[in-house]
């Protein structure tokens, strides 16, 4: 293996570049990493046949955008165990923090950029809600980067995110696994998947999860879930499968550190392991339910037909603490309460057709799409009152115990005297519910000019209506005719070389992440009446399979630009007169360097600058985005030294990051980097064995962070994994 190939693939961030939808449409193989050097074969031939959504016309080396590819092995070796550690996997993405309100303390990512927690999709449907995902019923995860409205329909300015399920399968097999670990650590997991007529067949995920949080006190996490599915019609022309999942959490909101109003990094004096919560009040609670019916048919010729209905509701119920220094210089903490009541129902059907067709004597594959949706969402907060009645959602008298705290003296065992209230007459008032509709249309082309050039084009026209109702204030409502497009040029000088350039847009209505509680992204009486943000993405990029395809290197260079950006107009309304840029380059690799040694790793460089604030804030301009670090890197490598042994590591890596920047003041999180290690021993046929050990020398550093505080990740921990397969 030469260094540079060994230096590309490290230094990378994974774009699978062969998805091959149909043998004949390419030759290329995708690239997975199998549990075992015996199933490579079988798993890269199997897996990468199918595309992660109909809406790719071709196969992802001839797909002219960066998109990356988390396979459940990467999920697996890794030890993720949430959406979020699976993401953590993949460069030029960060995570934000949350309160109350606009700004939920949930699952925020941040993908170039640009918060997409409305951008994220289950089996290409929109899931909506304010949650924190799981991976036990995950097949794998597609993350396109860059404006894709034109996949994803509102928002997506930075991208967007799709989970694959798990569902049956013409073969009979049982899964399960049990770990335990440092910090309470306890987790079982079971999917047993079982032929139970002709072509019929039944699925079901089941997983159980408790544990404490590594190097914090008194922060845990509790959940279990449940997905059963089932298929009937399976290797014939007409398949219809019924799937239902059921997520139920609970856990110890952590809001960690506070940042001084001076700026600069979290309060370096306070210990990780200081909790300033407490234990008698905080909470967050979360459910998720999902319905959902497909149906697919294959027509005449290379022509298949889609239909799939989804129903869901999610909540998300919670009671945080967020301590605050009383001052710039001061050591007191106020503990000021945060709280949140969230409800999202969605019914939505989508119907897509594909297939391949010629036009002028070209070759084309086609895909078509109506989308219909319906969303209803509904915020409440809190009235969370000390003993004297005092609202302490920013704090009370620090002459009540409990409201303050000297740095290290806080008991989070304290009994709490207050009360809460939901819905109360003071702040959070009424409760806000927000009704958002949709219908989309869009088309989606490749056409083969040449054995060597390849178009591809795609077009999307939603309808968006979003309406919000509140007690005691007028009814706001926004309707908007969305248009995004994309357009890339393919030119393959080998077969499994392809060099691109693309251009595609987005729109971002007011009201896009659904309306909940307020914010630039929320339906507002400062923003119901204003026109979508517009984005655009311009890049040139290259995706090579080498070492007879088993490698696949990419590399892409871009440019982000959103306009007609929400900001302040100086006079307590908002217009849109905002400019913003993130020019940035990718690298990725991702397969087997050699038969034993696999890697999946990546690169970003982001350079991100809000370029023109508005006139009302025009010292803002020029300054750096908040939530984007200049430099990002990830890796994950697994070497099987015998047939039975796997040995492996990965590494996280990041540049500063800012969490708020003003003219005057900035606040940010340092760069780090944290190291992870696991092997793995095939005990027999049947039975294994996986030892991980997450932050391996115990680096202290911030997860996620939000414009007031920075909340601490998990300090070194062990893992023991069993697992069982018959």
């Amino acid at each position: 293996m030469s260094t540079a190939i060994f230096c590309a693939a490290t230094c990378a961030s994974f774009v699978p570049a062969a998805y091959a939808a149909d043998t004949e449409a390419s030759t290329s193989t995708g690239i997975t990493l199998p549990a075992t050097a015996v199933d490579a074969v079988a798993d890269s031939t199997t897996q990468t046949k199918e595309l992660p959504s109909y809406k790719l016309t071709a196969p992802l080396i001839d797909t002219p955008r960066s998109i990356t590819v988390i396979p459940q092995e990467v999920i697996k070796k890794s030890g993720a165990t949430t959406f979020t550690d699976a993401l953590r996997t993949v460069p030029g993405i960060t995570f934000l923090g949350g309160d109350a309100a606009a700004n939920p303390s949930a699952d925020r990512p941040v993908i170039r950029g640009f918060e997409s927690r409305n951008s994220i999709f289950v089996d290409g449907m929109r899931d909506t809600g304010v949650q924190n995902r799981e991976t036990f019923d995950v097949e794998r995860i597609s993350v396109i980067k860059g404006p894709d409205s034109v996949y994803a329909g509102r928002g997506a300015v930075g991208g967007s995110i799709d989970i694959e399920t798990k569902t049956p399968k013409l073969e009979d097999f049982l899964d399960a696994s049990v770990g335990v670990g440092t910090d309470s650590y306890k987790r079982t997991t079971l999917d047993v998947n079982r032929v139970i007529g002709d072509g019929t067949a039944f699925r079901l995920n089941v997983m159980g999860h408790d544990a404490d949080q590594p190097g914090r006190t008194d922060v845990f996490s509790k959940r279990w879930g449940i997905a059963p599915s089932i298929a009937f019609g399976l290797g014939g022309p007409t398949t219809v499968t019924l799937g239902l999942y059921h997520l139920n959490t609970d856990d110890m909101p952590d809001f960690s550190v506070p940042f001084r109003s001076t700026g600069g990094t979290p309060a370096s004096e306070i210990s990780r392991s200081q909790f300033y919560g407490l234990k008698d009040r905080d909470y967050r609670r979360g459910q998720t339910d999902t319905g959902e019916v497909r149906v697919e048919h294959d027509l005449e010729g290379s022509w298949k037909v889609k239909n799939t209905t989804t129903y869901g509701r999610s909540t998300l119920d919670y009671i945080a603490t967020n301590p605050q220094f009383t001052s710039a210089n001061s050591n007191v903490l106020q503990l000021q309460a945060k709280s949140g009541k969230y409800a999202t129902n969605t019914l939505a059907n989508q119907t897509e057709l594909t297939g391949m067709t010629s036009l002028f004597g070209l070759d084309n594959s086609v895909t078509t799409g109506v989308e219909l949706s319906h969303e209803k969402s509904q915020y409440q907060g809190y009235l969370v009152t000390d003993s004297t009645g005092k609202n302490i959602r920013t704090g009370g008298s620090c002459s009540v115990v409990g409201n303050c705290t000297t740095i290290g003296n806080w008991d989070p065992d304290m009994d709490w005297t207050g009360t809460k209230t939901l819905n109360g007459d003071s702040f959070p008032g009424n409760p806000t519910y927000t009704t958002t509709n949709m219908a989309s249309t869009y088309a989606f082309d490749s056409l083969k000019l040449s054995e060597k050039w390849l178009l591809n084009t795609g077009v999307r026209l939603d309808y968006y209506n979003i309406q919000a109702e509140q007690k005691g204030a007028a009814d706001l409502e926004n309707i908007a005719n969305l248009f995004s497009y994309q357009v890339g040029l393919v030119y393959k000088p080998i077969t499994n070389l392809s060099l691109y350039t693309s251009y595609g847009t987005s729109a971002n209505p007011p009201g896009a992440n659904g309306g909940l509680g307020g914010g630039s992204d929320q339906l507002t009486a400062t923003n119901s009446d204003l026109s979508p943000e517009r984005s655009r993405n311009i890049e040139v990029g290259a995706k090579w399979d080498v070492l007879d395809s088993r490698l696949s290197l990419t590399s892409a260079i871009f440019q982000t630009d959103k306009t007609n950006a929400r900001v302040s107009d100086g006079l307590g309304g908002i217009i849109n007169a905002g400019e913003q840029r993130v020019r940035g380059v990718e690298l990725g690799a991702a397969g087997d360097l050699t038969s034993n040694w696999r890697v999946f790793g990546g690169y970003s460089y982001l350079d991100a600058v809000t370029t023109d604030a508005g006139a009302a804030n025009a010292s803002a301009s020029g300054l750096p985005m908040v939530m984007v670090p200049k430099h990002n890197f990830t890796l994950w490598t697994y070497y099987d030294i015998t047939p039975e042994w796997t040995v492996g590591s990965g590494m996280k890596a990041s540049s500063l990051t800012y969490a708020s920047v003003s003219s005057t003041t900035k606040k940010w999180t340092p760069g780090y980097s944290s190291f992870d290690a696991m092997t793995s021993y095939k005990i027999s046929k049947s039975m294994d064995m996986q030892l991980n050990v997450k932050n391996l020398f115990d680096r202290k550093y911030f997860a996620s962070s939000y414009p007031i505080y920075a909340t601490w990740a998990e300090g070194r921990s062990a893992q023991v994994t069993f697992n069982f397969h018959y």
